[in-house]
């Protein structure tokens, strides 16, 4: 089976180091413009991811970096289910999986465009962006690691332990900002450790998933070699 050609690895590796590089570009380019305070915010949670994208000039290289990934993302998942349909999965679970692609993009798209706008309505269709991203993305990547554990093989078994992991950062995260609020921290500052730690366990979980692709020979021409394996031309 033949598929346009590009490497398709270049798509989680895409996802894990752009969006991650964008915002920490952004954050230093605004600290040193004095838009935000200088701090380690995956720590102190001194400023908002947000923040970091709302005034020129970071703004535009947010929005130049995030709006690619948009696409890359859409392509990203619906290889992912290419990815299982040839390790033998089929059925409304995969379709779920392209849906989910869908509104992951859809909802960076809009979190990126309004950036920035202050009105009312734009603060809610952000804030719908962020929280559709967060939640779909954690539908899929939970959706993928299920569908894979039938696939896996001797060399990606602890690769499939840690995309489970990495799902379970993601909860304990919020677990963990909601007791530090209860211990005094404030809840803007917890949110913000939440937001910035959330980048850093994306950018893993796709990272992995590059490797485990690597390990099946899933490139740009494929085909099934065995059961529970994949294999390129």
């Amino acid at each position: 089976m033949t598929i346009p050609a590009i490497n398709v690895r270049a798509l989680p590796i895409w996802a894990a180091v752009v969006p991650l590089g964008t915002v920490v570009i952004c954050y230093l380019i605004a600290v040193g413009l004095g838009h935000v305070p200088a701090c380690i915010p995956n720590y102190s949670g001194c400023t908002s991811v947000s923040s970091v994208g709302r005034l020129v000039p970071e703004s535009l290289i947010f929005r130049a970096g995030m709006l690619p990934t948009a696409l890359v993302l859409v392509l990203f998942w619906w290889r992912c289910a290419a990815f299982l349909t040839l390790g033998g999965q089929s059925g409304a679970r995969l379709d779920m999986l392209r849906i989910l692609g869908v509104i992951v993009a859809l909802s960076l798209v809009i979190y990126a465009v309004t950036l920035g706008l202050e009105d009312d309505g734009y603060r809610q269709l952000r804030r719908a962006g962020i929280n559709g991203f967060a939640l779909s993305t954690l539908m899929a990547e939970v959706l993928l690691i299920f569908c894979y554990r039938p696939m896996r093989i001797v060399a990606t078994q602890n690769l499939l332990r840690w995309l489970i992991v990495l799902c379970w950062a993601l909860p304990l995260l919020g677990i963990a900002a909601e007791v530090a609020k209860w211990a005094g921290v404030s809840r803007h500052a917890a949110n913000n450790i939440v937001a910035w730690n959330a980048f850093v366990v994306a950018s893993a979980y796709y990272a992995v998933v590059a490797r485990i692709w690597r390990h099946h020979g899933f490139t740009a021409e494929f085909h099934m070699a065995a059961p529970g394996h994949i294999d390129s031309h």
